[in-house]
């Protein structure tokens, strides 16, 4: 307990109980409290409890006023205040103020902060020879360094972290109690004297190199090319040479990643800014305390290797968050380094130190390791530059675990597990809801067991149990079974959401737009692959979303015929081949670039099995990544969604350009034609067009025809639009579609805190979830539109 004298006692006091909800655990906020309080002279005490911290101060009526009004603009940079409550009590003639132990018991709104990268003071203590902290990887304070990472329960103190295997010495004890330092009641605080250890070790575990030395030597490696798995804050990354083609090429191999792009880490943000354009928004973002990777257009020429993100205009760069990343980059001569998750590919990241050696030791070289232990996997988060703003492609480290709103509180918890891809799961408990971190893709065993391991650990750090499980209404998705086990389990029950809906309902409860019980909202989902209440594939969809969680298929893309089925998926050339067949354009595929990559034999077989009985989808993901099939640029993605990125990449090289006029809507029409839009592609480019225009031409008709499509379809109603769905982190998509339907009069809701693709859908599962408990209804498709049957006509136009 620590305590401060304020003086003699006043002359006539008031006390007031003061409860403060919302991100005030391991913040530095008690701290804060103590030293505002003290300032007043005011006596008291402040403590955490299971609803967040509970401050009682005490003193002149005009002196407790004013500490009230003064604490919302006194928060510690990572504390987040989301109400306050004050009510009056006796005085009791207190004459200081303390710090008291945690008040224990079941957390009912209690949170922590995520995990926050190395603040500016911290960098200072490091840089600084005379401070103990010298070059130490684990300086921290309340300002920065791990929470959600190491936090075993609530409340947020010590002995329920990873660090309590770590007995403070009479330094930093010191620090730890002392209320006027900003390691102040810091749970991760620690020093070489206390704090864990580092070494590096080879494959085999044997150790190489301790402390300063174990750095020296990693720096060494690296910049000799060999790969280096670092234990980081969530687990662990591999790190290479960025400038070195064959470094980058061995990652791949061995970490079974032939294309997909790779992160890279620069020493600071000058280094960042000589590689790709930032603006303001994105400058704040990597140099906040969320610091997450930044997917920028990259400046040209530049070091960086090719096989970083080949066939891309972006490149992901990120700034050292830790103190180990830091220490990395000692002496200025470490290049940039690849900065990617510590897996094989689609498996989840290695959180422990056998764990890794035993899953990576045929990846790495050389392993950096320490003795704290990662109490949860969590990854880097990813955000991407727009036009129109930052957008949130993958949310984790320095995003979670902050909760975000419910539009009705349910009378119990929902779990909510999301679908098969970017899988995330959410929590929703009173009346906030708390997406987790990233998961994945649900291809592998492994990757299954972290979702459990996750849903596991929000009930645990929550204490919260949910009966009521959320998860996508297609029935073969391995979180469909999850769900169906837990329900079994507790029993409970299971509540199977379509895809779209959830979705629309991710982007309007972000926004705090879920329409009421009589009202309903507008929504343009595009994205790969959702199943339809029809048993069919859907992914571009105009939607009616209702209070009563009726929803109606308003519109939606004209239906892709899939040849080899799944196989079409991988492949797009397929779709492409198939799309042309279909309009009547069967003769111009020997002559597309596509012909040189796949084949013409193989395209007209294609083409000649394209009226088969084959599996159809109205996706979005479809038809962009058909497109960059015809142009030649990816005939099969090893990635989801490659096709189409490398498409917009292109498209990145063109002038403005106008809308194709041959493509249009019909004013009675329910079906965007997609497939005449790609042949349209297809007669240009055999005509001469140049493909970067084209490429841009191809975005800028699509988003016309859907504003039109929206415009017909909505009639005179205007108003909220939700946009979301995977296709949204398409830069020229959000500025298309949404100043587009500004222009037509529409108030288009674009997805901000969480990712417009399938890392937002187990939050809009839980708000479907929680607006069915709290109102006593049931998510239920009426009047649902058909999908036509093609053929359509062989010209531009679009059939009704």
């Amino acid at each position: 307990m620590t305590a401060a004298a304020v003086g003699g006692p006043p002359a006539a006091t008031r006390r007031l109980r003061v409860r403060c909800r919302g991100a005030v655990q391991g913040v530095g906020f008690r701290p804060t409290v103590h030293r505002l309080a003290t300032e007043l002279g005011l006596g008291g005490r402040v403590t955490n409890d299971p609803d967040g911290a509970t401050v009682e101060v005490e003193g002149p009526e005009e002196a407790v006023e004013r500490f009230v009004a003064l604490l919302p603009a006194r928060l510690p940079p990572l504390a987040r205040l989301d109400t306050l409550e004050v009510e009056a009590v006796e005085p009791i003639g207190v004459r200081e103020f303390t710090v008291a132990p945690s008040r224990l018991g079941r957390r009912a709104s209690a949170l922590i902060p995520p995990d926050a990268a190395l603040c500016a003071e911290c960098r200072r203590d490091m840089e600084d020879p005379a401070n103990r902290r010298h070059r130490y990887p684990f300086t921290t304070c309340t300002n920065c360094g791990p929470r959600f990472s190491l936090v075993l329960t609530l409340p947020y103190d010590r002995e329920r972290t990873a660090m309590a295997c770590f007995p403070l010495c009479t330094d930093c004890e010191a620090e730890y109690r002392d209320p006027a330092d900003r390691r102040f009641h810091a749970e991760p605080v620690c020093c070489p004297a206390c704090g864990p250890r580092l070494w590096l070790a080879d494959a085999r575990g044997e150790t190489l190199a301790v402390g300063p030395d174990a750095l020296a030597a990693t720096r060494e490696a690296l910049r000799a090319g060999r790969i280096v798995a670092v234990k980081g804050l969530g687990g662990f990354q591999l790190a290479c040479r960025a400038d070195s083609e064959p470094a980058v090429a061995r990652l791949r191999e061995r970490k079974r990643r032939p294309t997909k792009p790779l992160a890279v880490m620069v020493s600071d943000l000058g280094a960042a800014e000589a590689l790709v354009r930032l603006g303001a928004d994105e400058v704040d973002l990597l140099t906040s305390p969320r610091s997450p990777a930044v997917l920028a257009p990259r400046l040209d020429p530049g070091p960086i290797a090719a096989g970083v993100a080949p066939g891309l205009d972006d490149l992901g760069v990120l700034l050292p968050t830790t103190p180990i990343h830091v220490e990395l980059f000692r002496g200025g001569a470490t290049p940039p380094l690849v900065m990617t998750s510590g897996n094989l590919s689609e498996e989840p990241i290695c959180r422990g130190n056998r764990e890794a050696l035993d899953r990576l030791g045929a990846v790495a070289d050389l392993f950096l390791l320490h003795d704290r232990d990662v109490v949860r996997r969590v990854d880097d988060s990813v955000v991407r530059a727009t036009p129109i703003g930052p957008v949130v492609v993958r949310r984790a480290r320095g995003y979670v675990p902050e909760p975000l709103p419910l539009p009705e509180t349910p009378p119990e918890p929902v779990l909510a597990l999301g679908g098969f891809l970017q899988v995330t799961a959410c929590l929703a408990d009173g009346a906030q809801a708390m997406p987790s971190q990233h998961v994945g893709d649900l291809d592998s065993e492994s990757a299954r067991a972290f979702l459990e391991e996750v849903t596991a650990s929000l009930e645990e750090l929550l204490d919260a149990r949910a009966r009521l499980v959320a998860c996508d209404l297609h029935p073969d998705y391995p979180s469909s079974w999850l769900a169906s086990r837990l329900a079994s389990e507790r029993n409970g029950r299971t509540v199977s959401i379509q895809h779209h809906l959830a979705h629309a309902a991710a982007v309007l409860g972000e926004h705090g737009r879920f329409p009421d019980a009589g009202g309903s909202a507008l929504a343009l989902i595009l994205d790969g692959t959702g199943y339809g209440p029809d048993g069919t594939a859907w992914g571009g969809e105009w939607l009616e979303v209702r209070g009563d969680l009726s929803w109606r298929r308003l519109g939606h893309l004209a239906p892709l015929q899939l040849v080899g089925g799944e196989v079409a998926v991988r492949e797009p050339w397929r779709v492409a081949a198939a799309v042309l067949a279909r309009h009547g354009a069967a003769d111009l595929l020997p002559r597309l670039p596509l012909a040189a990559r796949v084949g013409a034999d193989r395209l007209l077989e294609v083409a000649r099995l394209a009226d088969g009985p084959w599996p159809t989808a109205t996706g979005a993901g479809r038809l962009f990544e058909a497109a960059g099939a015809l142009l030649g640029l990816c005939p099969v993605n090893t990635w989801e969604g490659e096709a189409a990125a490398r498409l917009e990449a292109l498209a990145s090289a063109a002038a403005v350009v106008e809308p194709w006029p041959e493509c249009r809507v019909d004013p009675d029409a329910v079906t965007l034609h997609s497939g005449a839009l790609l042949a349209a592609a297809a007669r240009r480019l055999v005509a001469g067009d140049d493909a970067a225009g084209l490429a841009a031409g191809f975005h800028a008709t699509f988003c016309r025809l859907a504003v039109e499509l929206t415009t017909s379809l909505a009639g005179d109603r205007r108003g909220v639009i939700a946009v979301g769905g995977g296709c949204m982190v398409n830069r020229r998509l959000l500025a298309g579609l949404s100043s587009g339907l500004a222009a037509a009069g529409f108030e288009p809701l674009l997805p901000r805190l969480l990712p417009p693709g399938d890392g937002g859908l187990s939050y809009g599962q839980a708000v479907v979830a929680a607006v069915a408990l709290a109102r006593g209804v049931e998510p239920r498709p009426v009047d649902r539109v058909p999908s036509p049957t093609p053929p359509h006509r062989a010209g531009g136009g679009a059939d009704s």
